[in-house]
């Protein structure tokens, strides 16, 4: 026998006063016969046992419900009718509890003493294996492990986002002659080779090489007489990632000015290793530290930076744009500030000239701007709402207009605002192979300004061009096409055969818990709920799309609208409203978990002042 939540027992004072009616009933047969029972007065005594155990599961069900988190444990022996011929009691034992705590088994019991002083009772009745079942509203989102949860009243999680400019001027030692490692070096172009003079000199030549520093043979012969020229700059903090605004390379002009003529040069970043963006300082000893770099395409950046000059007279500066070779550096997946060592190497493209520029004179500026993020206060548009899963599965404002922190919009409480706007939570761990899903929205919705199958939650794979791409989407919870109401779909496009959904007259403009659950039936086949304050509004069962089962994988989860076109794609299908709390688990929670969540979210935001009806068969069996 299964009790439904509103299916509330009587109070205990009323129980008293029917027990005390039918104990005066009962009484006054007894008053009017011999002390030897009859038939009937047995039957009599064996209904009032009957009634005060049925009294007590009823009891029971009040007070399972009244129990803070559900954490009801029986009701003691208590007596409903004492008098000087007898006593009757009724008692209520949990046999079992469901393993969610929403559910119990209890086992009611009525006794009558004769005498009302007997240690024994003459009439037992037991109800046995009786089902109550509670919503325990201590049950919170996670308990039941989401993926992502994203709650407004908790007001820490919105956060702003924004952009500081900063510039940095990382540092060259140039060194000492006699130093084992320096961060300027001269190479030959030809053979990676430098000598002790070219490692002790102050000054670069770019790129016809000193024969001071080489010999004359060398430095006369066209196969060997360029160089390349390398730099390692240190305290380059610049954050990964940062957006770079401007970096410029200024070498100085020295004397002598070097032979005349058009040169030109190109410029590159280079790496330690192919996973290591932060090279070593050169050594006295090395040899083809820059040459092999140069020559191979995982140790330099695509990026380069190529200038020709006239001349390079003393006092001059010449100035080189490496932005984009700045740039890429700080994207490399392995970019440690912390280490922040930056290398870039110069190498001769063509032209008869030669420059001489100064080594200790040289300076690398880069200005870069770093996403900020902070406390979104009242009117400040809402850039990243901080997942409380614990998964790390933060919503970062993705398409069209940020939504923004409203206070005291619902139940006190802040919310936010969208309107024509998206939230991405990419995924830290993608889902796949999953034939479940169970999400809630909190939502006020605006059908008057949102888009025809608006997204509220939508779940894609950022390999491919839109949420309805079978497979790689799965739309939680959707505007009903155009009109006021909600949807899912579970596979295929938005008009596809795997929807389910609910018009709604009464969801306007009004806040509304919107809840959808994929299930698994059997082997093949998956039953969709739809839930609108927590009422199963309708259901759809038996969809099979076609797999072995059918799975589906994603790596983003939407909110409030969603994306079309290929990475990166565009924002589309926005559903405008106020959002107070979203969450998504990855598998379908069971029907008493399903109405506990709502029961919390009615509770907490006030949705109703009446506790919802639970619906729900038992989940523990009947004994």
């Amino acid at each position: 026998m299964s009790r439904k939540l509103d299916s509330r027992g009587f109070a205990l004072p009323v129980i008293i006063l029917l027990m005390a009616l039918m104990a005066i009933t009962a009484y006054t047969v007894l008053g009017a016969a011999s002390n030897n029972l009859t038939l009937t007065y047995r039957q009599s005594y064996s209904q009032m046992a009957r009634m005060a155990s049925k009294a007590a599961i009823d009891y029971a069900q009040e007070q399972f419900d009244n129990a803070a988190c559900g954490n009801y444990t029986g009701t003691a022996e208590t007596d409903l009718v004492s008098n000087s011929k007898y006593r009757l009691t009724f008692k209520a034992d949990v046999i079992s509890t469901s393993a969610d705590g929403l559910t119990k088994n209890i086992q009611g019991t009525g006794s009558v003493y004769l005498p009302k002083n007997s240690v024994s009772a003459r009439y037992v009745f037991n109800i046995r294996s009786e089902i109550v079942n509670s919503f325990a509203t201590c049950k919170t989102p996670d308990n039941y492990a989401p993926v992502v949860w994203l709650d407004a009243s908790d007001y820490v999680t919105l956060k702003k986002v924004g952009s500081s400019t900063t510039t940095a001027v990382p540092t060259t030692t140039f060194g000492n002659v006699s130093d084992t490692t320096r961060d300027t070096l001269e190479e030959r172009a030809d053979n990676g080779t430098q000598t002790l003079a070219s490692w002790q000199s102050n000054d670069f030549e770019m790129h016809i090489c000193d024969a001071a520093e080489f010999s004359n043979s060398i430095c006369t012969t066209n196969a060997s007489k360029y160089l390349n020229i390398g730099l390692v700059y240190s305290n380059v903090s610049v954050p990964k990632n940062a957006t770079i605004t401007n970096a410029t390379l200024t070498l100085a002009c020295a004397n002598p000015a070097g032979a005349g003529g058009s040169v030109t040069h190109k410029l590159y970043g280079f790496y330690k290793t192919s996973s290591n963006p932060s090279p070593d300082l050169f050594t006295q000893s090395g040899s083809n530290q820059l040459k092999t770099p140069l020559a191979t395409a995982n140790l330099h950046t695509v990026a380069s930076s190529t200038v020709s000059e006239n001349n390079c007279p003393p006092g001059n500066n010449t100035t080189y744009d490496v932005t984009s070779i700045v740039q890429e550096i700080i994207n490399n997946s392995n970019w440690d500030p912390s280490v922040g060592r930056l290398g870039l190497a110069i190498q001769y493209v063509s032209g008869s000239g030669s420059r001489h520029l100064s080594k200790a004179s040289n300076q690398l500026s880069i200005s870069y701007s770093a996403t900020t993020i902070s406390q979104a206060d009242a009117g400040d548009s809402v850039g990243l709402w901080i997942d409380k899963s614990g998964n790390g599965n933060n919503a970062a404002f993705t398409y069209g207009t940020s939504p923004t922190r409203v206070d005291n919009a619902l139940n006190s409480k802040p919310i936010v605002r969208f309107n024509n706007g998206a939230l991405l939570s990419s995924l830290t761990t993608a889902l796949a192979g999953k034939r479940e899903m169970t999400a809630f929205a909190v939502i006020k919705p605006n059908y008057s300004t949102s888009s025809t199958d608006g997204r509220v939650i939508s779940g894609t794979s950022s390999g491919v061009n839109n949420d309805t791409t079978a497979g790689s989407s799965i739309i939680a919870l959707l505007r009903n096409s155009s009109g006021n109401g909600i949807s899912s779909i579970y596979s295929g496009t938005t008009a596809g055969v795997y929807r389910t959904s609910y018009a709604c007259t009464t969801c306007s403009n009004v806040a509304n818990i919107f809840a959808s659950r994929f299930e698994i039936q059997d082997s093949a086949k998956v039953n969709s709920f739809l839930y609108t304050n927590g009422a199963l509004v309708t259901e759809a069962d038996n969809y099979q799309p076609s797999g072995s089962p059918y799975t589906y994988g994603i790596d983003q989860l939407y909110f409030g609208g969603t994306r079309t076109g290929a990475m990166p794609g565009s924002g589309t299908a926005y559903f405008n409203g106020d959002y107070a709390e979203l969450i998504v688990y990855d598998h379908a929670l069971t029907c008493s978990e399903t109405q506990s969540i709502q029961e919390y979210l009615r509770s907490k935001w006030a949705i109703s002042g009446t506790s919802y009806t639970n619906t729900c068969p038992a989940d523990i069996p009947t004994l």
